[in-house]
């Protein structure tokens, strides 16, 4: 999953770390980052200034081919959508509202008569769920077929659609809401290492701090996966699928004192650090679970279906 968070800075950081908002964040750098959830970490990380536009910054997509890439509006066009196509990359996002499907296969949901118009205000939908396929217009006379899913949210009584190239042997359209909603996972990276690894708390107007900063906040962040997970899996016996970012950067924010005086005194085996560590990875799974599933959770069941 891939996406971007911002991070202000003092004012005087303005020229070098430009941000869009003159009034609100006249400085704001952007930490752009690839997630990776089977391993709760990132692979790929980006620090610019604000202002550009997300799009701008990308890791090379041929590393994804055959992978599930998560995204959002922030990222979405037809052509960017037609490239991850074309290397293989498979994908759910959201439909932007203003993108105008034109309908080649109903699935459920609509009449098929509809088949050939766009899928606007003007097609009936009926049910909780909508399954079409359709075709999304390229530069030129070309065109990318699509499935879209649309889910019909009680409160609001309108569907919130969702794209996807994966076929419906790969994934129900039920699955697809669900499969979605695992983005949050990268947020919720970003919120611990802006909260509890202090990465949003820089109050320095020097370059140089403000990069090294940033940059110790992710490197805390990586050594807290690894650590943690590997604990957490082979001693704790822990499934991954109770775990979140924001967790695993909580239990280390709790541990990172002791880790720091072990590695300073190049104490190789700190039993006092590993005991402390196995006594918070309880800490890991939410307490929430035995009430209500995680996305993780939910998700993990679909192979079982």
């Amino acid at each position: 999953m891939y996406d971007a968070s911002p991070i202000r800075l003092p004012a005087g950081l303005s020229n070098i770390f430009p941000g869009n908002r003159k009034n609100h964040s006249p400085a704001c750098l952007k930490l752009s980052a690839l997630y990776r959830l089977s391993v709760r970490s990132t692979e790929w990380i980006k620090i610019s200034a604000q202002k550009p536009h997300d799009s701008k910054f990308l890791p090379d997509l041929n590393q994804l081919k055959g992978s599930l890439f998560l995204f959002d509006l922030g990222y979405f066009s037809h052509t960017f959508l037609h490239q991850l196509c074309e290397i293989g990359v498979w994908f759910v996002c959201r439909l932007k509202a203003n993108s105008v499907p034109i309908i080649t296969k109903v699935v459920k949901g609509v009449a098929k008569r509809h088949i050939g118009r766009p899928l606007d205000k003007n097609v009936n939908l009926r049910g909780m769920i909508v399954e079409v396929w359709a075709k999304l217009n390229l530069p030129g006379t070309k065109s990318l077929e699509v499935r879209l899913i649309g889910f019909r949210f009680p409160l609001t009584k309108e569907y919130r659609w969702y794209v996807t190239n994966m076929p419906s042997s790969m994934a129900l359209a039920e699955w697809i809401y669900p499969i979605y909603r695992l983005r949050w996972q990268i947020e919720l990276f970003f919120k611990s290492i802006k909260s509890m690894l202090y990465a949003d708390q820089i109050t320095s107007e020097n370059e140089n701090i403000v990069l090294a900063t940033a940059y110790s906040s992710i490197l805390a962040s990586l050594i807290a996966n690894s650590i943690i997970i590997e604990y957490a899996v082979v001693s704790a016996k822990i499934e991954l699928k109770s775990v979140t970012a924001q967790r695993i950067t909580f239990v280390f924010s709790q541990i990172a004192h002791d880790l720091a005086k072990c590695i300073l005194k190049k104490d190789i085996s700190p039993k006092n650090f590993i005991n402390n560590l196995k006594t918070l990875l309880p800490l890991l799974v939410c307490p929430n679970r035995k009430r209500r599933p995680t996305s993780l959770e939910i998700v993990a069941t679909f192979d079982s279906i």
